[in-house]
């Protein structure tokens, strides 16, 4: 059983050619490069400005609050109002957000009230975005198609992960207000790149429904999960996941970076993980048309506990390096699969609220990878550490064996031919 519909060459050549998805991708894959570089540069400008790396600091932390509280009111809004409408208006959001920073930098050094200002309305305009991108990917995108394209998607943030920070340097380097008004050109490129791929929903010829209570349509991504114990196992499995995997990046930055030259070693490591990553992406169809499911959605974390099993024994950071870089290549093999699954089982009227719950359980502990790797090195080597990432990434490696079977309605057509 696998997890997608095979994608041959002559499908994947088709979405090349899907003139609403390629004109989406561009104007996402600029936006996310825009954004890629203010992430960097943003606290660095205020570091320049005199606040303490405290200070600058609660920029990341603000960007996780926000992206926690508005996930569920961004699904309800994606369902409930046109999608076009919204994106465009959170591009404009973003580019008057990022401008103003902009225009700022170049009279006076930016106050952190104008910094987190900026955070909050540009994650709270992402959060609404992306469920609302995501259903329409779903209506412009043929349903054999759609794991090419979550793969794609994937491979465009990796992408801007890569190419952003030393764009980032090297803009920096002329003028602090230039990153700044490259982000804000990028959005309002996307915002033209939406306006020209995506139409608006014509109201249906239908009388609407009874109007239900509020409280009801706001959960219904909740009740969904609830009744579906595939997609509720699944959100729980990657919980875990995300929490291992934000521990082990952490304890990576602080275990290499505290010694000679760990800088040098910490950003070549994670240089190496963003290409891998986007590689992770690219593979995406091809485990999709050959791997089970399980076996996908188990590969990531028993091929991470093997290498650090390795760095255990053998204190190498070589081999600690790698097993965070096998959980970079393949848990984006995972996620894509599972989005994939989802965005064909998920009924089209409550889909933004499903996905943007499921989102929600599936990152509400990462926040607590890096206090737990932070604790461990305080009382262990990072080779001891290892040995623990070990053994809690091979009980997770378990986890999607026992998984349920998807339900009827949690399947892809590829799945419904293999079970006939």
């Amino acid at each position: 059983m696998t997890a997608t519909a095979p994608l041959n060459a002559v499908q994947t050549q088709r979405l090349g050619r899907n003139r609403e998805f390629r004109l989406l991708w561009i104007g996402q894959a600029l936006s996310d490069f825009g954004s890629s570089m203010t992430f960097v540069v943003l606290p660095l400008v205020l570091l320049a400005a005199g606040y303490s790396a405290t200070v600058a600091a609660t920029i990341g932390t603000t960007s996780l609050v926000v992206a926690l509280v508005t996930r569920m009111p961004a699904g309800y809004l994606s369902d409930r109002y046109d999608q076009r409408t919204l994106m465009l208006v959170c591009d404009l959001l973003r580019m008057c957000a990022v401008g103003a920073v902009a225009l700022y930098v170049l009279l006076r050094p930016v106050p952190i009230a104008l910094a987190l200002a900026t955070v909050i309305v540009s994650d709270t305009a992402l959060e609404v975005f992306r469920p609302s991108q995501n259903k329409v990917i779903r209506r412009i995108v043929p349903t054999e198609q759609l794991g090419a394209a979550m793969s794609l998607n994937q491979a465009r943030a990796y992408g801007a992960d890569i190419a952003a920070p030393a764009a980032a340097g090297l803009l920096l380097s002329l003028s602090p207000s230039v990153p700044f008004t490259v982000d804000a050109l990028t959005f309002g490129a996307s915002a033209l790149c939406v306006a020209a791929a995506v139409r608006s929903r014509r109201a249906p010829a239908d009388p609407p429904p009874q109007r239900v209570r509020f409280r009801t349509e706001f959960t219904a991504g909740w009740r969904y999960l609830i009744r579906d114990r595939f997609m509720r196992c699944s959100a729980a499995y990657f919980a875990g996941l995300n929490v291992a995997f934000s521990a082990l990046a952490f304890a990576l930055i602080l275990g290499v970076g505290r010694r000679p030259h760990g800088a040098v070693l910490v950003g070549t490591a994670m240089s190496a993980a963003a290409v891998v990553g986007l590689t992770g992406s690219l593979l995406t169809p091809l485990f999709q048309r050959h791997v089970p499911l399980k076996v996908t959605l188990a590969a990531a974390p028993a091929l991470g506990a093997a290498l650090l099993a390795v760095a255990w024994t053998c204190g190498s950071t070589v081999a600690f390096v790698a097993g965070f870089c096998a959980l970079c290549l393949l848990t984006p093999v995972s996620s894509a699969t599972f989005a994939t699954i989802m965005a064909v089982a998920v009924p089209e009227e409550i889909y933004g609220r499903v996905a943007t719950t499921s989102s929600l359980l599936a990152q509400l502990l990462q926040p607590l990878g890096p206090l737990a790797a932070g604790l461990l090195l305080a009382q262990m080597s990072l080779s001891s550490a290892a040995a623990l990432f070990a053994v809690a990434l091979a009980l997770l490696a378990g986890v999607p064996l026992v998984l349920p079977e998807p339900s009827a309605r949690s399947t892809t057509p590829a799945q419904d031919r293999s079970s006939s």
